[in-house]
């Protein structure tokens, strides 16, 4: 018969691996559930993204390895940010008189990700690397301002706050389930 110690250690250790990663996800998705509504949540992903760019751009052509780890957290973020998006914001805004607003952010979304792959089929020390991207960064950047000035502010005001609190439960729950 397992002594009481295996059979203890063996619970623990089930415990551990079904608690740690909820953990890990609860932690990603914080700062943007601590935010506040669902516009200011993706905001501050917005800044971040923003940040890890001015950090990727600041590199040199002998910093190849800093600029691949640089891709994979600005791609590990806009991925995250895209499903939040895509999964809850966009198809909102569909439901309203924005919905060419939408498929307008979704093809943005898409070309995003071919930035993403052309940038990671690239080596990262070539010097046409960084031009392709600071095109990438140009390109985040002007999504980020038509969302952030032109297109959320005013759906966010169209919206009741029991709606708009409803679209922040489910910004945030998308963001944790891929956290």
């Amino acid at each position: 018969m397992p002594s009481l110690r295996l059979v203890t250690g063996a619970a623990l250790g089930l415990v551990a691996g079904l608690a740690i990663p909820h953990a890990r996800k609860a932690m990603m998705q914080a700062p943007s559930a601590l935010a506040g509504d669902w516009l200011d949540a993706l905001v501050a992903e917005h800044r971040l993204v923003q940040a890890a760019f001015e950090k990727l751009l600041a590199t040199g052509e002998d910093q190849a390895h800093q600029r691949e780890m640089l891709l994979s957290k600005i791609a590990y973020a806009l991925t995250k940010h895209g499903v939040e998006e895509e999964n809850v914001v966009y198809p909102a805004l569909s439901e309203t008189s924005h919905a060419a607003e939408a498929r307008h952010l979704t093809e943005d979304h898409a070309a995003i990700k071919t930035f993403i792959y052309d940038l990671r089929r690239m080596p990262a020390g070539d010097p046409s690397w960084l031009v392709r991207a600071r095109e990438f960064s140009d390109h985040v950047d002007t999504h980020i301002r038509e969302e952030e000035e032109e297109i959320f502010p005013v759906f966010r005001d169209a919206l009741s706050v029991e709606e708009n609190a409803k679209l922040t439960r489910m910004l945030n729950w998308e963001g944790f389930k891929v956290a």
